[in-house]
């Protein structure tokens, strides 16, 4: 039986404990936090037994999670690199994969494994309280394995423990991670934040604009509301790749701007069409990128029990539901859900018997 030991757990160091021991119960967890958090996961069932410090926790592991900020992080990798034993391996999950990678190669002894990771989940709220063991469900995990680790037997451990949590793991090289994280998670959440301070800014002139923040405003928005001192450690740990998407970014702009400066609305609109194509497109022929979801879209009345009986009619067809969004929803009418199964025969599938349940369902 492999130990783990877990370091941090606040939302998503609980919530991988509960989704490994729902896993496997046999699994020996043994967390390091403060005293009160250490209580309560223990009562969660995150952990099933504590340690006062790091030290003490990897001394017998054979597997070492590091579910802490960038900062502590590679405070920890010194830490404990000179107490690991040959043949550990240590995971971390930040954001900014580069930092983190160096800092192992320089701190981990001869025979530490290493391999970084990042799981895009989470949730807006924070702390053991909040964890949850479907937080990993469906969500791409990103995995960074050094050349040393990758063929290692304890690199096919930890993938084979990632996948008992429901997600969907995905090679690739840190520094390739971090130019694209930079451009789908770390730019679109300064350009949230540039929106909500432009509105903020324009409330001067038009009391009532966040009267109209509507629907796209607050989707485009959501994540504004993120912890800067989180955000502190990623900006600074992946500065130059953010600089040069917001260098791009810039140039885009400046671009489109320029277009509607000279009324050139059709460059405007090619940039809609281009958009609107890259956003349906997910590469399937490439090693390492995920394959896409099958959606089906199901409309429901606005009645209770409703979605109890969309969901019945999908458990009596024996399908599994990968993921799930309500995208609209209009008080005493009904709303529309997105249902993502895992290939198109399923959502075939899904279709046929959510019509015989008087379902309006569709694919597009």
């Amino acid at each position: 039986m492999y130990r783990i030991a877990l370091i941090g757990l606040g939302l998503m160091g609980g919530s991988m404990g509960l989704a490994l021991r729902e896993g496997d119960p046999t699994l020996e967890i043994i967390g390091v936090d403060e005293p009160g958090v250490l209580d309560q996961a223990l009562r969660k069932g995150a952990i099933t037994k504590s340690a006062s410090s790091p030290n003490e926790a990897v001394a017998e592991a054979d597997i070492v999670i590091l579910a802490t900020p960038l900062s502590v992080t590679l405070g920890l990798i010194r830490e404990i690199g000179p107490n690991l034993r040959p043949g550990t391996l240590v995971h971390d999950i930040c954001s900014v994969k580069v930092p983190v990678e160096t800092c192992a190669q320089h701190a981990l002894g001869d025979g530490v494994f290493f391999v970084g990771g990042h799981p895009m989940t989470g949730s807006e709220k924070a702390g053991i309280r909040h964890a949850d063991g479907l937080l990993f469900e469906n969500a791409t995990y990103v995995l960074c394995p050094s050349s040393s680790s990758e063929e290692s037997e304890m690199y096919g451990e930890l993938k084979r423990l990632l996948s008992s949590l429901g997600a969907r793991l995905l090679e690739m090289e840190s520094l390739v991670h971090d130019r694209i994280a930079s451009r789908v998670s770390h730019l679109p959440q300064l350009l949230s934040v540039l929106l909500v301070n432009l509105a903020s800014k324009s409330r001067k002139l038009d009391r009532n604009i966040l009267d109209l923040a509507a629907g796209g405003f607050r989707d485009m928005t959501r994540i504004a509301g993120s912890p800067f001192p989180m955000w502190h450690d990623i900006l600074d740990g992946n500065r130059d790749e953010v600089l040069s998407a917001l260098t791009d970014f810039e140039r885009l702009l400046a671009e489109l701007k320029s277009d509607l400066a000279s009324k050139s609305l059709d460059s405007v609109g090619e940039r809609f069409r281009d958009a609107e194509q890259t956003r349906n497109f997910i590469p399937s022929d490439r090693k390492g990128f995920l394959q896409p979801l099958a959606d089906v879209y199901v409309f429901t009345s606005d009645r209770p029990g409703a979605l109890v009986d969309m969901t019945s009619a999908l458990h009596e067809a024996d399908l599994r539901i990968k993921d799930i969004e309500l995208l609209r929803i209009r008080e005493n009418t009904g709303g529309t859900f997105r249902i993502g199964f895992e290939t198109p025969i399923e959502a075939d599938a899904a279709v046929r018997a959510l019509s015989e349940a008087n379902f309006l369902s569709y694919r597009l």
